[in-house]
């Protein structure tokens, strides 16, 4: 065997080790905003909340189709709206403490008689198998929603 073979025999198995070791061990990871309590942590789930229990809550879905961000945008947006008749308050870009690209929305609704808002901000984390679809979610009662959205943005930017 010579030296050219064996380099890439080698560099074939480093990137099998890497994309099987570096995908299944992970967990989610982010620095939430002061007043909320991280209360559970699990691979691919992340939740938080505060006393008033406003709740974060993060979780990785797989995604073998490799479906674009728009095309995840769409889904979400048709669920919220058409489906469960939420109304689109906000839509803005975000990006996680990866640097990859999302988009978050900002819509409200009443739950049990009581109005609500939520940020649902979804990232496309590539993958060579599979993508990760990463959906992180804030919802909370509107008064306290208003007064902790801006540290919820800002904690998204550390998701990880």
């Amino acid at each position: 065997m010579n030296n050219i073979t064996m380099v890439r025999m080698l560099t074939a198995a480093v990137l099998v080790v890497a994309a099987v070791g570096g995908t299944g061990c992970a967990t989610l990871q982010m620095d939430v905003p002061d007043r909320f309590l991280v209360i559970e942590e699990e691979g691919d789930s992340l939740k938080a909340m505060t006393p008033e229990e406003s709740k974060i809550w993060v979780r990785d879905f797989d995604d073998d189709t490799f479906g674009s961000l728009t095309f995840w945008r769409d889904a979400v947006k048709g669920d919220l709206l058409k489906g469960r008749g939420y109304t689109l308050i906000e839509e803005t870009n975000v990006k996680d403490g990866l640097g990859n690209d999302g988009i978050a929305l900002v819509v409200e609704t009443t739950l049990s008689g009581r109005p609500v808002k939520e940020l649902l901000a979804v990232f496309i984390v590539p993958g060579w198998f599979s993508n990760t679809i990463r959906v992180a979610e804030f919802v909370a009662d509107k008064a306290a929603f208003d007064s902790e959205v801006a540290g919820v943005k800002t904690s998204l930017s550390t998701l990880r």
